[in-house]
């Protein structure tokens, strides 16, 4: 390969239709500046504007032969190579067209998908081949198992598809995962229903270990956002107002975030220039941006007038992006208006050209605001305490084997009085350390009698070598936040999507507020310090035990201080950060999880533990005085 061709590089975006490419890639590229968007094939040769003017499917499926069909889409690819820059983002790349040759010849010739790829690889040997260059192929799918890959791709058509087309995505995903196991991608990211800007941030991220020079997005540390919508008068500003007052929410507007995101593309009209969807992605890197730099929670933003913007904002966001369509009868909220009623009616006409009215067919939440403002502040604390999730399937990584085990251990304890299973602590996180960590369950149930607890609960099958905590409360625990700190902290956690594994429909989870869950840990303190006292007694002290005890202490104190941490790893280095007079220097987890018996190791990890217990008494007594 020549110096040239090291300097010039592809990057491709993979996958079964309607699994996020080009979404994706239009995303990428504004994060990668000099790259060239290539798109697609099909704009690279004149012969598929001749094949798309006829009965193109028929031409696809029936007409054309293999080698026919195999030679347009490779030399269409040579071609689009042989225009690309020196960065190129490609949709579909290399390895992709050879998978839509493959899978279209296994129907055509009637071949398993094996043979239909080998077909093409032997027919792509004959052909010419682009000029050299680095390449960097990603895969997306959203799931592993061909079938539900297909089943999701048809799910997401817009209209029902023709049997041939259902096929072709069956083979498709078949093919894919062949080229998967014979090493064609080089990353794989499974992405299940995560949102679209997951995604972009785990992709980013994947190019940026490859060496592909991409601008990381802002820190995500939003928790919820709020978005507002509803007709002229409706309330929306009412409902922005006690957001912000009763429940601390940073109120924002949309027209504003998108003028600064204009000024920023140097763009003069964001509404003519840019799509809707691309709104809601450009929306998304101011909020982004300005959360990381105000470090704000939850944000709300009014108002609401664009439906396609709307709808993508929430594919964007997911389960974290909540939608309120705020409702008032017309003789209502003309009654509210400083303007006449034709002026009223006028305003309502421009907003649904937008498809502002269609938005309550999206939304999360509707509020009918007809009535007086006490009703309205009831409603908007009740959307604010409670939190709607779906089924969560992404995980970011984790043992296949753990995996599977959740899957078996949430249909083992569901039924129809299962309002709610969660995935707390480590497990189904980056976090979870095998030989290590712990799977641990909670489980809400409307009611909870002894029989089920031994007869399903205690009956709930565990790996081997690993231990399984299963915790049951009933729904009426829950709303009352009848529980210990660490399922307030599930709970939180839970409101940003992480750990659910099912949601009965009609649950709505409570969301304790921060201040709640450092409360209720600081209550907690003297249960654990009496309990970290006992592990330290003993002759030879439990190593994993004394860890989790030290690593629960210092959690609280950081709680105390504003940061809420869950990784091990994290908060002991946050704690040193935050604490340094504690001197508290345990040794690193990694080495207590490969040598649990080192002496030396247990030693330091006992000496490090109770260097903080001092610490907190020391804590005690200088920063309160009591007068004599």
């Amino acid at each position: 390969m020549t110096a040239e061709a090291h300097q010039h590089l592809s990057v491709s975006l993979n996958g079964v239709d309607n699994v996020g490419k080009t979404t994706q890639l239009a995303w990428l590229h504004r994060g990668m500046p000099d790259a060239h968007l290539v798109g697609t094939v099909d704009a690279w040769d004149s012969r598929w504007r001749e094949v798309a003017a006829e009965d193109f499917a028929h031409w696809w499926f029936v007409g054309s032969s293999t080698a026919e069909h195999v030679g347009l889409m490779l030399g269409s690819h040579v071609a689009r190579r042989d225009a690309s820059g020196p960065l190129a983002l490609e949709d579909r790349g290399l390895p992709m067209l050879r998978a839509t040759c493959a899978a279209t010849a296994a129907l055509k010739d009637g071949l398993s998908p094996t043979k239909a790829l080998r077909l093409v690889d032997r027919l792509a040997a004959d052909l010419p081949v682009a000029a050299p260059r680095r390449e960097v192929h990603v895969l997306l799918r959203r799931s592993g198992d061909p079938t539900r890959e297909a089943a999701e791709a048809l799910r997401r058509e817009p209209k029902p598809a023709n049997e041939r087309y259902a096929a072709y995505q069956r083979t498709l995903a078949e093919v894919l995962t062949i080229q998967v196991e014979r090493g064609d991608y080089h990353a794989v990211l499974d992405l299940g229903d995560a949102p679209i800007l997951d995604v972009q941030r785990t992709l980013r991220s994947h190019l940026a270990d490859a060496g592909v020079n991409v601008e990381p997005l802002p820190n995500d540390v939003l928790e919820r956002l709020w978005v507002l919508g509803g007709m002229s008068e409706s309330g929306k500003s009412t409902v922005g107002e006690l957001l912000r007052d009763e429940h601390g929410v940073t109120r924002l507007k949309i027209g504003y975030l998108v003028e600064v995101a204009a000024m920023r593309a140097g763009v003069v009209d964001p509404y003519e220039h840019w799509s809707e969807r691309e709104q809601a992605e450009r929306l998304t890197d101011e909020i982004l941006r300005f959360a990381e730099t105000t470090k704000a929670r939850t944000i709300s933003l009014e108002s609401a007038h664009r439906f396609e913007a709307t709808a993508h904002l929430k594919r964007v966001w997911g389960d974290r992006c909540q939608v309120v369509y705020v409702d008032a009868d017309m003789s209502v909220r003309a009654s509210r208006a400083a303007e006449s009623e034709s002026r009223l009616r006028g305003r309502d006409a421009t907003k649904r050209e937008r498809g502002a009215d269609r938005i309550a067919e999206i939304a999360d939440h509707l509020i009918d605001n007809s009535g007086p403002l006490s009703a309205l502040k009831l409603a908007v604390s009740r959307i604010a305490s409670t939190v709607d999730l779906p089924r969560v399937t992404f995980h970011a990584s984790g043992p296949v084997t753990q995996s599977g085990w959740l899957g078996q251990a949430v249909d083992h304890v569901c039924d129809e009085q299962v309002a709610l299973v969660l995935a707390t602590g480590s497990t189904g996180t980056t976090s979870w350390r095998d030989g290590w960590s712990d799977l641990d369950l909670l489980v809400v149930r409307d009611t909870a009698p002894a029989a089920w607890l031994r007869d399903v609960a205690g009956t709930l099958p565990a790996p081997d070598a690993i231990k399984v905590g299963l915790s049951v409360f009933t729904t009426a625990d829950i709303d009352a936040l009848r529980v210990p700190p660490r399922v307030v902290q599930s709970l939180r956690r839970a409101a940003q999507g992480v750990g659910v594994l099912y949601r009965r429909a009609d649950h709505l989870l409570p969301v304790p507020a921060a201040a709640h869950g450092d409360r209720t840990s600081r209550g907690e303190l003297g249960l654990v310090l009496m309990t970290t006292r006992r592990l330290l007694a003993a002759d030879q002290p439990d190593v994993r035990a004394v860890h989790k005890h030290l690593v629960l202490l210092a959690k609280i104190l950081l709680r105390a201080d504003g940061h809420d941490l869950h990784d091990a790893d994290e908060v002991l280095t946050a704690f040193r950060e935050l604490h340094p007079a504690a001197e508290c220097a345990p040794p690193e987890l990694s080495d207590l999880i490969r040598r649990p018996g080192d002496p030396v190791l247990r030693g330091q990890l006992v000496d490090a533990t109770d260097r903080l217990l001092t610490y907190l008494d020391r804590l005690d007594h200088t920063t309160v005085r009591t007068s004599e």
